[in-house]
């Protein structure tokens, strides 16, 4: 049966070529004008739109708004209220079923913040919840909600930045009480360590024990000296004796020193790092310049290295 159809369809087909070529002369001429007409409706000659292109036309006209935020919490105890978006559209209607991504930190390696990615959903009120885990280290960093889609794509990713919502994201250390000890050098202009009066280690003592931390102290000289050394095997060493549970260590360093008409102007940076007192894992690191201008040369020294003791100890009671 199936040869049998197959010969007729060629018979067929035979026939109508041999018809039209009888009947029709010209056909060659309409022929090429029915090819070039469906060639220029051809699904290749129309331009399709790029993901990101698609990616825009799905979002435009949405409003998204950070109804609520959580305040800061500590280290292994969850928030105590989610963060609250809501999606709207144009009209100022609320969306339902619209997809969000959720960006927060999660974690810390060598000492540095490390993010997850989640996604939510809005419900019939336009509303969308998260909830993090409760945190197993301590952040001072931002949390961000945009539209979903594949930031893998720069021009996409370009586009949700322009839509997208951030959030504190504070989690302070559990640690305040812990016990631990502190070894920062100073070094003058010329680069050289200053081996007495450690003022920037002495600030940042003050500053933590204002913010609330006990049992620390400065760490004594040999313990400078293996931060001088970069030696950080021997600072682990001296560590796990003497503090019960972290040291924090590092320099503070004059990059420039600027006179003019409005007086002295300091640069410095300090180079800090926390280390688990047990293990010898760097569990926070920071590297942070600031610039201190006053009439007086010594007092601009001064109030530089307290400022910038201040900002470091705001950065352990978020980072320890």
């Amino acid at each position: 049966m199936k040869s049998i159809v197959h010969k007729g369809i060629f018979l067929t087909l035979a026939t109508t070529l041999a018809f039209s070529c009888a009947s029709t002369p010209k056909s060659s001429e309409n022929n090429t004008s029915i090819i070039k007409e469906e060639k220029s409706n051809s699904p290749e000659a129309i331009a399709l739109p790029s993901p990101a292109e698609l990616y825009s036309k799905k979002i435009e006209g949405f409003h998204f708004t950070l109804l609520s935020a959580p305040k800061q919490t500590t280290k292994g105890k969850i928030f105590t209220e989610p963060y609250l978006i809501e999606v709207k559209n144009s009209d100022g209607e609320p969306v339902e079923s619209f997809e969000l991504s959720v960006l927060y930190p999660s974690a810390r390696k060598n000492g540095q913040i490390e993010f997850s990615e989640t996604a939510i959903t809005s419900d019939s009120e336009g509303k969308a919840s998260f909830l993090p885990d409760a945190p197993e280290f301590s952040f001072n960093s931002e949390i961000s909600f945009f539209p979903k889609g594949d930031m893998s794509d720069a021009e996409i990713a370009k586009i949700a930045a322009e839509h997208t919502i951030k959030a504190p994201y504070k989690v302070q250390t559990n640690l305040k009480s812990a016990g631990g000890t502190l070894a920062i050098v100073d070094f003058n202009q010329n680069g050289k360590a200053i081996i007495s009066n450690p003022v920037s280690s002495s600030n940042l003592l003050m500053t933590l024990m204002k913010l609330g931390f006990t049992r620390i102290g400065n760490a004594p000289q040999d313990v400078s000296d293996a931060v001088i050394q970069e030696n950080e095997e021997k600072v682990f060493a001296r560590a796990k004796a003497i503090a019960p549970s972290f040291i924090v260590f590092g320099t503070v360093k004059i990059d420039s020193c600027e006179k003019n008409d409005d007086g002295t102007t300091y640069s410095l940076t300090g180079s800090v790092k926390a280390m688990d007192s047990k293990t010898g894992e760097i569990t926070f690191a920071i590297e942070k310049t600031i610039s201190v201008t006053d009439k007086n040369d010594w007092t601009a020294l001064a109030n530089a290295r307290k400022q910038l003791a201040d900002e470091i100890a705001n950065e352990i009671k978020y980072g320890l």
